[in-house]
């Protein structure tokens, strides 16, 4: 057959700095690794994909109509701590480190993930919002005392915090060198790397790199908004949530 053939998969080099979240991400389908991308692009958002958990009442979960499509997380008018979580109704990714035996030859090759959303907040000041992986929880609050790897801003900050949290404890480095600004658009993600490490992006550029608190039991993607005003509705916009790993299993050793 004409055309270019390969004998392993294609991978992105993720060489500079700007196009290190990339690195070693597949390209296009492969059956090897795990892979989810939500464009938002319903009539309605789909209750076999994403469960809500509301606060308070009149918070709510709708479709933007809009080119590309878009998912907003809306408050209520008047109620302060009121929002809501959006969650996969899967747990569907887990970080395992790689291990080797006494010779040194592999036997787990660990996972790496690749997380990443378009989002954006109408108030950041006034708003605990974030989005990443996390453990199964409860209540629209509960995110926040979960085991979870997340980019968050909180109540009273124009920054993002990156989290990384297990059950030996929390880890949050604050990212100051990005101002959020209001109603507009970031990219925010991360790379969990089989070495035990995870790097967080913002606007795909390097923010920081956390080695402690890496949650390694199973966890679903999330994004999650919460009011921190009773006056005003607060409203988070996804545009996109994406997260890939490589499929945990000592057969694919040497075709990852």
């Amino acid at each position: 057959m004409a055309g270019t053939h390969f004998r392993n998969p294609v991978m992105f080099a993720g060489l500079s700095n700007n196009t290190k979240w990339f690195k070693d991400l597949p390209v296009d389908n492969n059956p090897n690794f795990i892979c989810y991308k939500d464009d938002f692009i319903y009539n309605t958002l789909p209750s076999a994909e994403w469960s809500t958990s509301i606060a308070d009442g009149g918070a709510s979960a709708g479709i933007s109509n809009e080119v590309g499509g878009a998912v907003t997380l809306t408050s209520a008018n008047t109620t302060d701590n009121n929002g809501l979580a959006l969650v996969k109704t899967q747990n569907s990714f887990q970080a395992v480190a790689e291990t080797k035996d006494s010779t040194g030859a592999i036997t787990n090759p660990g996972t790496v993930i690749w997380y990443e959303a378009r989002i954006q907040n109408n108030d950041a000041n006034a708003t605990d919002y974030g989005t990443g992986l996390v453990e199964t929880f409860t209540g629209t609050s509960g995110w926040r005392s979960a085991n979870r790897i997340s980019i968050e801003s909180n109540n009273g900050e124009q920054f993002y915090r990156f989290v990384t949290k297990n059950a030996d404890g929390t880890n949050q480095v604050q990212y100051t060198a990005h101002t959020i600004t209001d109603s507009a658009y970031d990219t925010v993600g991360f790379r969990v790397d089989k070495a035990g490490k995870v790097e967080f992006f913002v606007n795909r550029v390097l923010a920081a790199t956390v080695t402690s608190n890496i949650n390694t039991d199973d966890m679903q993607m999330f994004a999650a908004s919460v009011s921190a005003s009773a006056t005003g509705q607060r409203v988070t916009k996804l545009d996109y949530i994406t997260c890939t790993q490589n499929r945990n299993a000592s057969e694919l050793i040497g075709n990852i």
